[in-house]
């Protein structure tokens, strides 16, 4: 996963023009295959997979996984996770909470892109484009604020939109719901109070580096 600043187009005026500027998504790692969900006794939550401790070997990196229902059908894991140790070649551990559990063959985990958001005026809304280049159906999801939050249930989290295939977007977005009041560093220079954070979840082993995305401000 990147955190991925992205410039505020404003300015805008009746009967003028505004260029908006456009930054791509670097999300391209992607593994599939039969996962195996532990509880370590140390307390933590691995996932083991062949090849996973090299694709995603990035303490801080945030992952997808998809289609993780056990082979008895009743332990689902499937969510978004954030790698907090590599302990090996083939393992991963995350923050967020696993059932032990083995996944049946065909589950996916797939990177994730953070685009930062700076609303710098009170507004009510915002509008986010989304220009998808290339025939993939990547996933839009806002993360919810503490305010009148969006749903937070374990799983997928809600998705806002699906570009379909090649195609420009454009999201309209109520602040209040994914406003950020945290105060965390993102990136050196990036802290993650007030600003707005979009998700991009790649199609399923396909590449989210077709991705372009501009923030547009209202007033």
């Amino acid at each position: 996963m990147a955190y991925i600043d992205v410039p505020t187009s404003t300015d805008l005026v009746r009967d003028g023009m505004k260029v908006l500027t456009l930054v791509d998504a670097l999300c391209n790692k992607n593994e599939a295959g039969t996962v195996v969900f532990s509880v370590e006794t140390d307390g933590a939550y691995r996932l083991s997979l062949d090849g996973i401790g090299t694709a995603f070997a990035v303490v801080g990196e945030q992952i997808v996984v998809r289609n993780s229902v056990d082979t008895t059908g009743k332990i689902n894991n499937d969510g978004v996770y954030t790698i907090e140790a590599v302990p090996g070649t083939g393992s991963i551990e995350v923050v967020e909470p696993v059932a032990a559990a083995t996944s049946v063959g065909s589950c996916t985990i797939d990177e994730i892109d953070t685009f930062i958001l700076h609303p710098d005026k009170r507004c009510e809304q915002i509008c986010v484009f989304v220009i998808n280049s290339a025939n993939t159906d990547p996933q839009i999801s806002f993360v919810p604020g503490p305010f009148w939050a969006a749903s937070t249930k374990k799983n997928i989290p809600p998705i806002q939109g699906t570009p379909d295939g090649a195609t420009s977007n454009l999201f309209q977005v109520e602040t209040a719901k994914y406003l950020q009041t945290e105060s965390e560093e993102l990136t050196d220079e990036i802290n993650r109070e007030g600003s707005i954070l979009m998700r991009l979840m790649p199609a399923t082993g396909e590449s989210g580096a077709t991705v372009k995305v501009a923030f547009i401000q209202l007033f």
